[in-house]
């Protein structure tokens, strides 16, 4: 089955539903349909190819939603751009990516000057202005696109299972981004993991505001939704006054983010003014939960399920779950056991497999891993026997849920002990008053490594540097303590508000 499959048998089931919702406006499943066939038959006039590359400059909204599906209808592939990123970054992953196509925002003004900036310096075939026009030499509306006829597919284009239908690039914290190429295949299996995981039907409404350029808002969300035949309500941005506005107009019953964007929602709003109990199933990853988080949580949505949930852009979305009736404990301290026809396994470092309770590298297969990298070069080592190494340490319990240790490259050794800094910011979030904290090591005379623990408080909160010392000295063994604390008012985040680690190692030289 391809992604348009998944979408087709949806609009024939409910063509008079709504399918998405955006500003206030509604479209069905049929009308989608139909917008999805008049720019299939538009790109194919302008001499498409199946496996062409299509780049985008887009906010969640109906031009994206309609290009995904044209592309999975056409077996074309979508290369979605952060438009956080500079020009430059663009044009680097344009050039290794090699679209024909753009289309990119024209409105507000920073998004214009970066999509032009774009054009300015790679050059595709065309492109296309959306919101507004772009003073790009030969650019043209996109809604040009959507007023020509609903005409049949050519024959030409044949997409299968096992054809790629997105490529999605690593968040980069860790080096140059990797595009994960994303197959309809690996879009089937995620969305049937995710729907039948959450208990997902026709009936939700589903609140999308993660960037396009994120596994879980162009993928995961997108492609459960379809699967199930439900409805989404897309959000440009992510601004908690908005989305809480958004679950409580159009009776949200699924949401989730990671556990910044709700931190955010608890600081900026008050919840006692919005009516949350429409939401029946929340979705929550990115990083461990405290008690103090998911019982905040809990009383924002008081009639919602919570789910902890890992993933990664190279699974297409999520592959562990908690189950609906697993306790806060359990949300806590795992994400869960593999959804469906997942398998996990855990690597020690001599290449054995590891018995349940020791830690080593996350290896997984099933239908929703990637088969490979945009490029070839980056699939070396990616793969033992067959499974998917994750780059994550972790262990499995006797139930065969995951226990999230952190990434592989992140623990060191400090006087030849193992260093998870996962474990330390755990610690160091539950001192009161602290919102985030972040970990990383950096060189020591003697012990070869030791730990920087950048501390972010609570919005009014006073909390100093010899205190969280203090603190890690009654709960730590002192070679887990970090050497020096650097109180912060932020650390800086990826487009989903993920710490990005890499930024902080680079500015430790102005601490050490």
């Amino acid at each position: 089955m391809t992604t348009y499959d998944m979408f087709a048998r949806s609009a024939r089931h409910h063509p008079q539903k709504p399918a998405l919702i955006f500003l206030d406006r509604s479209i069905s499943y049929r009308a989608l349909d139909e917008q999805v066939g008049r720019f299939a038959a538009a790109l194919a006039n302008l001499g498409v190819k199946q496996g062409d590359r299509i780049a985008t400059i887009l906010p969640q909204s109906p031009a994206f939603v309609t290009l995904y599906l044209a592309a999975a209808t056409m077996g074309l592939v979508l290369i979605p751009l952060d438009p956080r990123d500079t020009p430059e970054e663009m044009q680097a992953l344009c050039d290794r990516a090699r679209p024909k196509l753009l289309v990119g925002l024209a409105y507000p003004e920073p998004f214009r000057e970066k999509t032009e900036a774009l054009v300015a310096r790679y050059t595709f075939s065309h492109v296309y202005g959306y919101f507004g026009n772009l003073s790009a030499p030969g650019a043209q509306p996109f809604e040009q696109l959507l007023q020509g006829s609903p005409d049949p597919v050519p024959e030409r284009f044949h997409p299968k299972p096992d054809d790629p239908l997105i490529v999605i690039f690593t968040s980069g914290t860790t080096g140059k981004p990797k595009g994960a190429v994303i197959s309809h295949k690996n879009s089937w299996a995620i969305a049937k993991a995710t729907v039948e995981s959450g208990g997902i039907d026709h009936t939700d409404r589903t609140i999308i505001n993660m960037p396009t350029s994120h596994v879980a808002g162009t993928h995961d969300l997108i492609a459960h939704q379809l699967y199930a035949g439900s409805t989404a309500v897309l959000c440009p941005k992510f601004d908690p006054k908005e989305m809480l506005e958004i679950i409580q107009t159009h009776r949200i019953t699924v949401t989730g983010g990671v556990p910044t964007m709700f931190r955010l929602m608890f600081k900026n709003c008050n919840l006692a003014d919005y009516d949350t109990s429409s939401v029946a199933k929340l979705i929550v990853s990115g990083e461990p939960q405290t008690p103090e988080f998911l019982e905040r949580l809990h009383a924002a949505f008081p009639k919602a399920t919570i789910f902890a949930s890992f993933g990664m852009s190279e699974t297409a979305g999520f592959f562990t779950f908690t189950r609906p009736d697993d306790d806060f404990q359990t949300i806590i301290e795992t994400e869960g056991p593999p959804a469906l026809d997942f398998q996990m396994r855990v690597l020690r470092p001599d290449n054995t497999w590891a018995a349940p309770g020791e830690v080593g590298e996350l290896l997984i297969r099933g239908d929703s891993v990637i088969s490979g990298y945009m490029d070839e070069k980056d699939d070396e080592g990616a793969f033992y026997q067959g499974w998917f190494r994750t780059g994550d340490l972790g262990f499995l319990d006797e139930r065969n849920y995951l226990h999230y240790v952190g990434r592989c490259k992140e623990m060191y050794k400090s006087g030849g002990y193992n260093v998870y800094p996962l474990e330390i910011e755990i610690y160091l979030n539950a001192y009161p008053g602290v919102n985030t904290s972040a970990v990383v090591s950096g060189p020591h005379p003697i012990w070869g490594e030791t730990g920087y623990a950048f501390v972010v408080p609570e919005e009014g909160a006073a909390i100093s540097a010899e205190e969280i010392k203090a603190y890690c000295k009654k709960g730590l063994a002192d070679y887990k303590q970090p050497s020096r604390i650097i109180v912060t008012t932020d650390v800086p985040r990826s487009s989903i508000g993920k710490v990005a680690k890499k930024e902080l190692q680079q500015s430790l030289q102005n601490y050490i």
